[in-house]
């Protein structure tokens, strides 16, 4: 039954304001996905710093042979 349903709303157009909720949602769900995405990553400084550090003890570590 639920996937009649679904055959149903996509086999129809959707009115300008159904179309505008559904694009608030989605702007919504892609903002709070955005927002997990920044919690879970290391800032962008750390990164930036690790990778400089890294390649100082490389350039140190070649120096001294």
């Amino acid at each position: 039954m639920y996937f009649s349903y679904q055959l149903y709303q996509a086999g129809r157009d959707k009115s300008r304001r159904e179309q505008l909720e559904a694009d608030v949602r989605a702007g919504e769900r892609a903002k709070s996905v955005a927002g997990l995405w920044h919690l879970l990553l290391p800032p962008r400084r750390a990164l930036v710093e690790a990778s400089a550090a890294e390649s100082i003890g490389q350039s140190c570590m070649t120096a001294g042979r």
